[in-house]
């Protein structure tokens, strides 16, 4: 008999319903053990209508989603699991207040944890095999030794065109190798940035992405997003491979914005539910549950040396997180409208966020002040006129030599120096251009709409090369 059947033999013995849930292998599930134990002695408090103290246990994502005390369930760790503490009154406030759960449901809900605490059978499968070795990946800040990351032997996808091209609601550039990630429906399509041809597509399942991101040496691909008011995810891809690395997150409405950190350990995420979670990308678990947001929240970036995690969202607040403990190092509060965007330059010193407020503004990361204000999308040498609201600025990039680019609601992209002079005005979108990037060496910029296009123009003449869609002939 091995040593973990002679550890849960006699709870087993002394209670029947764990002894069923362990029949033939069976795992100990969220779905089919754990919540009728929910719904008997805690769902009346605390459910989609009434969450006391905001937690609400009628679903997994909900439960895995804390509360105002913090996150509800430690996987792996019934006894540092608020769930499990106060049920079986360990600490204040004692759950139910008025009577105990039995012991026999509390034998399930703690060994439910031990086993990680999985929604399913088939999430406790994913649980056992979970634990992703980053070892194997080069960490690298600066420029990976050997040949950059490109796609090498892609998967074969078959997916149908859609009815017209999807919008550009993502859109990223690989740091070092001439690649361009660019999300369409249920897809992500990865784009050559010199030739223009398509290298492959990863699918995404899960819906829409609505972020993309490349690790910082170009080796991962992130993607981000769900159905919304429904389910939400982080996927994690091989560049070279195209094989899904790992999924981070369940939630129950879609993710809005997302990062991986420079050595891969971490993956940050936000959304509607205007909290900032970080997880350990190896294990899934979440480690920081960040409640300070006062609404979605809509943008994510850890700074290129990993010390620092900046968010923002859809009511102008911005934060800057120590990303190993989550503490707050600054508030950034100069925004009046919703932050669209971050982007840390390459030596982590400044920061810059751009917002529907109409202006960039560059953060110093020593003080949290902000140096620079650029009024990115309205007429050069207008004069401003506070009764006219100043076009919003839908995204802001810094390139590796620290020029900036932005685009937003005057349907035009623009390039801006180091010192915040406009270097390039670019023009002739038909509809609204939501994300602008350089391509890894700084000579292109690559500019999505809502059309589907993605235009691409040259930097050292301003012209435009060619143009992409989210919805590829085959």
């Amino acid at each position: 008999m091995s040593k973990h059947a002679i550890a849960i033999l006699p709870l087993l013995l002394l209670f029947p319903e764990l002894a069923q849930a362990q029949k033939a292998g069976s795992p100990v599930t969220y779905k089919d053990h754990v919540l009728p134990i929910l719904r008997k002695h805690c769902l009346t408090c605390h459910n989609a209508d009434k969450s006391r103290s905001d937690l609400d246990v009628s679903t997994y994502a909900k439960l895995m989603a804390g509360g105002a005390s913090g996150e509800a369930v430690k996987p792996g760790r019934p006894d540092q699991s608020l769930l499990f503490q106060v049920v079986s009154h360990q600490v204040e406030p004692k759950m139910p207040p008025k009577g105990e759960v039995p012991a026999a449901d509390l034998a399930v809900i703690k060994k439910w944890i031990e086993l990680g605490a999985p929604e399913t059978a088939g999430g406790a499968a994913n649980i056992a095999t979970r634990r992703i070795d980053i070892d194997p990946v080069i960490i690298s800040r600066g420029k990976p030794s050997g040949p950059p990351p490109m796609p090498r032997s892609m998967p074969a996808v078959s997916l149908e065109r859609t009815e017209r091209a999807h919008p550009v609601t993502a859109l990223a550039a690989s740091p070092w190798a001439p690649l361009l990630a660019v999300a369409g429906h249920e897809r992500v399509l990865l784009y050559h940035t010199d030739t223009l041809k398509l290298l492959g597509v990863l699918p995404f399942p899960e819906r829409i992405p609505y972020v993309l991101r490349f690790s910082r040496n170009g080796k991962w691909l992130l993607a981000a997003g769900g159905r919304g008011a429904l389910a939400g995810r982080v996927v994690i891809w091989d560049v070279t491979t195209g094989k899904r690395v790992t999924e981070i997150g369940d939630e129950a409405d879609i993710v809005l914005a997302a990062d991986v950190s420079s050595d891969h350990k971490l993956v940050a995420l936000g959304g509607p539910g205007k909290l900032v979670k970080i997880y350990d990308t190896a294990t899934g678990e979440l480690r920081h549950r960040i409640k300070k947001h006062t609404d979605w929240v809509t943008a994510l970036e850890f700074s290129p040396n990993g010390q620092l995690l900046a968010s923002g969202d859809r009511n102008g607040g911005a934060y800057i997180w120590e990303a190993r403990t989550g503490g707050i190092v600054f508030t950034l509060g100069d925004h009046k409208e919703a932050v669209t965007s971050l982007s840390w330059r390459a030596d982590s010193q400044m920061l810059a966020s751009s917002s529907e407020d109409g202006r960039v503004i560059l953060w110093y990361a020593e003080d949290g002040f902000p140096t620079r204000t650029i009024v990115a999308q309205a007429e050069r040498g207008a004069r401003p006129n506070p009764r006219k609201k100043l076009p919003g600025v839908l995204s802001v990039q810094y390139a590796r030599d620290g020029q900036l680019t932005t685009c937003g609601r005057d349907n035009t992209a623009r390039v801006w120096k180091a010192d915040g002079k406009q270097s390039a005005r670019l023009e002739g979108f038909t509809d609204l251009p939501s994300h602008a990037v350089f391509s890894h060496d700084g000579a292109r910029l690559f500019v999505g709409d809502f059309t589907g296009t993605v235009r691409v123009w040259t930097l050292k003449d301003n012209q435009l090369a060619g143009e992409l869609t989210t919805n590829p002939v085959k």
